[in-house]
């Protein structure tokens, strides 16, 4: 049996990663997923697991998606990285693979996914 692709999801409101995580939750048996509370919390997953594919909110305190994903390049370059914002991301655009319109329906992040798996295979 092959390893379940391994993605990691970062927002700082809770109520957001429970919505993700329950319309998310049929993939389950396909991917390994990981819900990070803020930057900060992704970092130390980052940094203690390997990831195929971070999607993360922009707009967070303390850790913002921009510095996250900055480091995710430096750190783990190979990491498929996709932005949720209802922002400007424009300070981003150079850390950033795939950027979703937040809030974006779930077969549109779904089907995100699938495609940065395709391109990590």
């Amino acid at each position: 049996m092959t390893d379940l692709c391994r993605i990691l999801f970062v927002d700082d409101d809770p109520g957001i990663l429970s919505g993700l995580q329950n319309v998310l939750h049929r993939e389950r048996r396909r991917w390994h997923m990981t819900f990070a509370l803020g930057g900060e919390a992704a970092l130390a997953e980052i940094r203690a697991n390997r990831f195929d594919v971070v999607v993360s909110d922009m707009r967070m305190p303390v850790i913002d998606g921009a510095a996250l994903f900055g480091t995710l390049r430096r750190e783990a370059p190979e990491t498929f990285r996709i932005m949720l914002s209802g922002s400007d991301c424009e300070a981003a655009m150079d850390d950033i693979h795939t950027l979703l319109p937040k809030p974006c329906s779930a077969a549109t992040l779904r089907e995100a996914i699938e495609r940065a798996l395709l391109r990590s295979i």
